[in-house]
């Protein structure tokens, strides 16, 4: 009966220290190899996949909000800028060409006035020079109307 005790008491021991130390170096090998596996095929496919499907759907919504806003700004920040430098250089150079225009018509409406009455001023003076050398050679009667007018006029055009 001894035997047996000692015979049990000892397989009991051995096989429980034998037990642990077989099933706790399998257990770990095989839990540790399956799950690298498990770890590498699940975590790093799965999470890559839904990592990068998250990231560009992400940075596209990001990138087309901010392109957008930034491009829409500048664009009108710009245009309006172009478009009131070139409303006012247009503006600026349509005034300056409506007032040499102007300027142009008044100086030559004056030019002509001036230069009509010169030329009447000739006529007037050769006119007046002619009647006067001619009625001096001939009978001296002016008329009243003539005489008044030809008085008046007369001082402004003597020669000198």
């Amino acid at each position: 009966m001894l035997y047996i005790i000692l015979y049990t008491t000892l397989c009991t021991k051995l096989y429980t220290t034998l037990y642990i130390i077989l099933y706790t170096t399998l257990y770990i090998t095989l839990c540790t190899k399956l799950y690298t596996k498990l770890y590498i095929k699940l975590y790093t496919k799965l999470c890559t996949k839904l990592c990068i499907k998250l990231y560009i759907k992400l940075c596209i919504k990001l990138c087309i909000k901010l392109y957008t806003k930034l491009c829409i700004k500048l664009y009108i920040k710009l245009y309006t800028k172009l478009c009131i430098k070139l409303y006012k250089a247009l503006y600026e150079a349509l005034y300056i060409e409506a007032l040499h225009k102007a300027l142009r018509e008044a100086l030559h409406k004056a030019l002509r006035e001036a230069l009509h009455t010169e030329a009447l001023h000739k006529a007037l003076h050769k006119a007046f020079v002619y009647t006067r050398d001619t009625l001096l050679s001939g009978p001296r009667y002016i008329p009243n109307s003539l005489y008044t007018c030809l008085c008046q006029v007369y001082p402004l055009y003597t020669p000198r």
